[in-house]
């Protein structure tokens, strides 16, 4: 039996966060990599540059990238080209929608923001990371994240959770007493007793490949999502997302990917239809 990983990113603007990332056999990881550092060097880069679905403007890979008459988009075409080519790869992002009052938030809590859901957000990732082994005969998880931005002040109130501690101490909970039903509406019991790894891994995307291809699904995701809420046309994005949708977790959607590989909380059945709507 094998062991899987899930990599996961989160990317966020304004009101919007999206937590997800990539499920794969752990004894696949490398030759992922491999492939990934190919597309690299394809377009004149070294095999160990950043890749990021947004490129800052004095950002060492856009700098090459244009030095050598390309541009940004280009990256993110191959990039995206490279992650819906691979039959090994299962895609899983959940949306976190802020929709309280922030100014009465901020109140309570000055650093208020959408972030505050980003440990919710990372809870239906696991679900379906869980369902995953289950659902494989798999012995195993490890669950690997690009170091998420949660602030050093602790801060709790019922499920949002932040802190420079606060995905440590969320797992270790997860990890003793599960992650709550799954998109197929079985419950498996805790992480520990499924064979996932006892403690969640922190990394940084700018050093590793995995977590680079989770940041262009995210960052892709939520970009994509931000276009349909402001009824933003851009073909351009929609036929980016026509080709990573269907690497999408699909196997309990309503139908398809909905509501498994993606997931949108808190529900609105109004964006819901539009997301489903503006892909073929």
């Amino acid at each position: 039996m094998s062991t899987l990983s899930v990599w996961i990113d989160e990317s966020e603007k304004d009101d919007l966060l999206a937590v997800g990332g990539i499920l794969v056999e752990w004894g696949k990881v490398l030759e992922v990599v491999g492939g990934w550092r190919d597309m690299k060097t394809g377009l004149n880069l070294n095999s160990w540059d950043e890749v990021k679905w947004t490129l800052p403007t004095k950002h060492k890979t856009r700098s090459l990238l244009e030095e050598s008459g390309r541009k940004t988009r280009e990256l993110s075409e191959r990039a995206i080209e490279y992650i819906s080519n691979q039959d090994m790869l299962s895609i899983v992002v959940g949306l976190m929608r802020d929709q309280r009052n922030i100014n009465i938030w901020k109140k309570i809590w000055s650093k208020a923001s959408v972030r505050d859901f980003y440990c919710e957000g990372l809870k239906y990732v696991l679900q379906r990371a869980v369902e995953e082994v289950v659902e494989s005969n798999a012995n195993g998880c490890v669950v690997i994240c690009d170091t998420p931005s949660l602030g050093k002040q602790e801060f709790s109130m019922g499920s949002i959770k932040r802190g420079n501690k606060a995905v440590e101490l969320k797992y270790l909970d997860w990890y003793n007493t599960g992650v709550g039903e799954r998109p197929g509406g079985n419950k498996y019991g805790s992480l520990q007793e499924i064979g996932f790894h006892p403690s969640i891994l922190i990394g940084d995307a700018t050093y590793h490949d995995m977590l680079q291809i989770a940041d262009v699904v995210v960052g892709a995701t939520r970009s994509w999502a931000a276009n349909v809420i402001c009824k933003k046309d851009d073909d351009w994005l929609i036929n980016q997302m026509n080709k990573l949708c269907t690497k999408f977790r699909s196997r309990c959607g309503k139908p398809g990917f909905w509501g498994d590989g993606l997931t949108l909380h808190p529900r609105n059945e109004e964006l819901w239809q539009n997301l489903k709507q503006s892909l073929k």
